[in-house]
């Protein structure tokens, strides 16, 4: 009796030990499941200051992240044409409610917003343009674009006949001031006596003065090549109408069919490769715990694209010699550089440090001229 007894309890037993073992591995894929399946996709947010199809800033920057959202399985919620006091906010709250974790303030027009807004949204991931603010959950990202300014005037250096080129830019911050200083001291390098001639137009968008000023510098100032600092190319277009060499901003202009070869070559990001890799810091907890995300050349997002047939091949070999030395570790910003009062701002066996360059270059270099 006692054996049969033990006998029935030890397949009771089993059996419970059985049932328990299958409720807790239902139990486990359930988990897994519910945090593998169910889980809501990651989304970014980006804000634009034009539309997605204004070729210049704005269709390249939706491009690169779009493409980088795709391949990294990402959902993409887009803010376009956000312009105006309070419309970045705005823009920002509807993409919380949205479910953006990580946002995207794709103008440096959007630094004064900014500020508030990553005290509001703690929670949120935010990229800015600007380097002028940063937060415990907001980063700098930006590309090394003075690296490809500077290939840039040294083949405007090589090209011009006139010794005046002309360079059409939004306004004076670190930034604008940035590109225009590598691209002088490109052209330096090239042809000591050519001079670049600089109009402002006090906006990141209006054509109607882009275009009115780059006239300006062609007939007033004598420019037989011109280069731009807007969000679109309507410098390059009057360019291309009067029949001036030019070389673009952000876009390759001479993709474009009804382009001339005088659109010798543009700076250019790789967009989509850098939003990758922020994206991909994002998901791995890593994005805010860095300040600023500023690459260029070396990491290969910064570049001239394809030269048009104008451009000589003594003039790309002078190029390419020129890029494998700033590869090699050469600085733009190094050696003995005065500003436009003749104070000296980086003596001859210094380079000027990353942080002044982001925030405080206020000054541009020797060689620069104002056409008022």
């Amino acid at each position: 009796m006692n054996f049969w007894l033990h006998h029935s309890l030890s397949q009771w037993a089993t059996r419970l030990i059985v049932s328990f073992i299958l409720i807790v591995l239902a139990a486990a894929c359930w988990i897994f499941s519910s945090s593998t399946f169910d889980q809501p996709q990651p989304k970014a947010g980006i804000v634009l200051l034009g539309g997605i199809d204004e070729e210049g800033w704005n269709a390249p920057q939706y491009r690169g992240i779009r493409k980088a959202c795709a391949a990294m399985g990402i959902g993409l919620i887009t803010k376009e044409r956000i312009i105006g006091d309070g419309a970045c906010t705005q823009a920002v709250q509807e993409l919380a409610s949205e479910g953006a974790g990580m946002i995207f303030l794709a103008s440096y027009s959007y630094s004064q917003e900014a500020k508030k807004l990553v005290r509001e949204y703690p929670q949120i991931a935010f990229g800015t343009n600007s380097a002028e603010c940063h937060a415990r959950n907001m980063t700098s990202y930006f590309v090394r674009m003075y690296q490809g300014r500077y290939l840039a005037g040294a083949l405007a250096g090589m090209r011009t006949k006139s010794n005046v080129i002309g360079y059409v830019a939004a306004m004076e911050n670190s930034e604008v001031n940035r590109g225009i200083n590598a691209f002088t001291l490109g052209v330096q390098q090239t042809n000591p006596a050519a001079r670049v001639v600089v109009m402002w137009t006090g906006s990141w968008q209006d054509e109607e003065k882009e275009a009115q000023e780059a006239r300006r510098l062609i007939t007033d100032a004598g420019a037989d090549i011109l280069t731009y600092h807007q969000d679109e190319p309507a410098a390059a277009d009057v360019a291309e109408e009067l029949g001036i060499d030019y070389i673009g901003y952000y876009e390759d202009l001479g993709k474009h069919s009804w382009r001339s070869s005088h659109a010798l070559t543009s700076v250019v990001c790789n967009w989509d490769r850098y939003y990758e890799d922020i994206i991909r810091r994002y998901l791995k907890g890593e994005l805010n715990y860095m300040d600023k995300q500023w690459v260029g050349m070396e990491a290969g997002f910064v570049e001239l694209c394809d030269f048009s047939p104008a451009v000589t091949n003594e003039q790309k070999a002078r190029l390419d010699q020129i890029k494998k030395t700033m590869l090699g570790g050469r600085f733009v910003f190094a050696g003995e550089i005065y500003d436009r009062q003749g104070n000296l701002r980086c003596r001859p066996d210094e380079s000027i440090r990353d942080d002044r360059l982001l925030q405080h270059m206020d000054w541009l270099v020797k060689g620069v001229e104002i056409l008022e």
